[in-house]
């Protein structure tokens, strides 16, 4: 596994910053979607809120490997994912759907992934070098 570093995680937490997941189904066929849920909170683990992402779910039942994009201004990275594990219940998911009320959404289940790869993806020379 690797380790998210500080100062992506710092963007990921950051208003404003563009989140997304891309899935792919055993056909290979990829699928993107933004995701306001997306979250770290280990360096070594992502999470992301099932909030109307039907597609992606039926993606991760057949796929288990996926990435996110982290993208702010000229800084981006791609996080490449394996192992998801679905989550129902719980004491994690009552405090995202909490955080989610306000916007009246709701969090059917979170997905938890191991953290594979962590790749620099911004506007600069080191576009596509891995960092972790």
């Amino acid at each position: 596994m690797a380790s998210i570093p500080s100062n992506v995680i710092e963007k990921m937490n950051a208003q404003g910053t563009v989140k997304v997941l891309v899935t792919a189904g055993k056909d290979g066929q990829p699928h993107a979607i933004v995701c306001g849920t997306i979250m770290s909170p280990a360096p070594d683990k992502m999470v992301v809120g099932e909030v109307l992402m039907r597609k992606s779910a039926a993606n991760l039942a057949e796929n288990p490997k996926a990435s996110f994009m982290i993208a702010a201004g000229m800084e981006a990275w791609e996080i490449d994912v394996k192992n998801p594990v679905r989550i129902d219940s719980g004491a994690d998911l009552d405090k995202m759907n909490e955080a989610l009320a306000p916007i009246h959404l709701h969090a059917n289940a979170m997905w938890v992934f191991d953290v594979e790869a962590v790749y620099d993806q911004g506007a600069n020379p080191d576009a596509g070098k891995q960092i972790a």
